[in-house]
């Protein structure tokens, strides 16, 4: 089903858009009853039917009531909405870039959407859309008069990033650093992590790539010898500080000098991607390094928020060994008061996890002075700390653990809050 026939179905009215989650529905919209792991979209038709949505696409065994909406009956929900935003894109003159990677993937398409859109008119995927459903519906809701799409692209399971391009082939494609996130359906570990990010690079009409220095030895990647290769995070392109801020070593040569609204070494990186597609783009330092002071955080990635003299950093959007390493490793030392951890689990990991939990609770000796965990797995994580010496509890219950982080937190403090999205530890701060 296309555009076309969806409109022939609902008549002469007129819709504005598409949406999956009855709490977002606008006006004029049209409704696709996704069915998931824990709500099916169909219980919602009254709610959407009241939001003022034109129709309803529901499948074809749905037998409720309509609610005034006009209802299109298919076969596969998910996979109408993946055809339609496939078939509107096709009729669009818009070039892509495709971002992957394992860290930082929604920081890095920020910064460089960021740096792009001092020359180009673009669109970029808002937020975290980057799954077999959020990614259409990108596409589905922007204006389509863009000249460039930046697109972030996710994938959990084989086979996830073949349909993401099939639906939008990248021009260009961006590939950060590689970690184990959700390693639990790979079972050879990285390797089958690589080989599912380089689907990426399938398309025949994909012409060039930017690669994390690390993530380009992979076999995978390495072998894609017909392809317009740029690698980033080594001697021929890095970050180093100078006198009064940072540059950008290119192939010996300098760039002017800049400063950076942050310090953590890992959102370094991110920026260096970001400004590696720039001047593959075409732009030069002096329209790259203006747009760098305009870069801002994407929220829970590495937040600092002040509350009560203490200094919280939000970095709780997510979490693999990787991600939690340069966490710990870039948390700030407080001028008084103590670092405390409070790490919540490091989710799909599969035969990893425990190897994984262990590993980051050996490293957090070295950054923090105690350690609050959350959840079953991050066991050998506290089992660790305390071997090492440190004082670490483990908590099962949410309410438990956010009633002794507010007993033990004092003025001065520093404390790092990080986990899998699924854990929810922003909630400490809600």
């Amino acid at each position: 089903m296309d555009v076309e026939q969806l409109r022939d179905q609902i008549g002469d009215k007129v819709f504005s858009g598409v949406a999956i989650d009855s709490r977002e529905v606008r006006g004029g919209q049209v409704f696709f009853a996704l069915r998931g792991e824990k709500v099916d979209g169909h219980a919602f038709l009254a709610e959407v039917a009241a939001r003022g949505a034109r129709a309803a696409v529901v499948s074809k065994e749905y037998r409720g009531a309509d609610y005034g909406l006009t209802l299109v009956a298919v076969e596969d929900v998910l996979q109408t909405l993946q055809r339609m935003a496939k078939e509107v894109f096709a009729r669009r003159r818009t070039k892509v870039l495709g971002i992957t990677g394992s860290v930082g993937k929604t920081t890095t398409k920020e910064f460089i959407a960021t740096l792009l859109q001092e020359r180009f008119h673009l669109a970029k995927t808002p937020g975290t859309y980057n799954s077999q459903v959020t990614f259409p519906l990108s596409i589905l809701n922007s204006p389509g008069d863009e000249e460039l799409f930046v697109m972030e692209m996710g994938m959990s399971l084989a086979g996830e990033m073949a349909r993401l391009v099939d639906i939008a082939p990248p021009d260009v494609a961006f590939v950060g650093r590689l970690a184990l996130a959700h390693v639990a359906s790979f079972p050879d570990g990285l390797e089958g992590i690589a080989r599912e990010k380089a689907q990426i690079l399938s398309h025949e009409g994909t012409r060039a790539a930017i690669l994390h220095a690390k993530t380009y030895q992979f076999n995978s990647f390495s072998r894609l010898n017909h392809l317009d290769i740029r690698l980033y995070d080594n001697e021929d392109f890095q970050i180093v500080s100078s006198q009064n801020g940072w540059n950008i070593q290119e192939k010996g040569k300098c760039s002017p000098e800049f400063s950076l609204p942050f310090a953590a070494s890992h959102l370094r990186e991110n920026l260096l991607g970001a400004i590696a597609v720039a001047r593959f783009m075409g732009m030069c330092w002096k329209e790259i390094i203006p747009q760098i002071s305009k870069l801002s955080l994407v929220p829970r990635r590495f937040q600092e928020v002040q509350r009560g003299g203490v200094l919280f950093i939000n970095d709780a959007y997510n979490a693999n060994p990787t991600s939690m390493r340069s966490a710990l490793e870039n948390l700030p030392l407080p001028q008084e008061g103590r670092r405390i951890g409070v790490l919540g689990e490091m989710r799909e990991l599969g035969s990893f996890s425990k190897t994984s939990h262990q590993e980051i609770g050996e490293l957090a000796l070295d950054y923090v002075d105690e350690l609050l965990c959350f959840g079953e797995e991050c066991t050998p994580m506290a089992e660790a700390f305390l071997k090492g010496g440190g004082h670490a509890q483990l908590f099962t219950d949410f309410t438990v653990l956010k009633t002794e982080l507010e007993r033990i937190v004092r003025p001065g403090d520093v404390v790092l809050i990080k986990g899998s999205n699924s854990k929810q530890m922003w909630m400490l701060l809600e």
